[in-house]
């Protein structure tokens, strides 16, 4: 098992996978349902 850091803002990609948010506060501008 592999473990890729992203910037959330970044446009997932079709290899992402599973993503998980691991912040104390959501961003500005992206919603949750995303």
């Amino acid at each position: 098992m592999s473990v890729v850091l992203k910037r959330v803002y970044e446009d997932p990609s079709p290899d992402d996978g599973y993503r998980v948010l691991v912040d104390r506060l959501w961003p500005r501008g992206v919603r949750k349902d995303e």
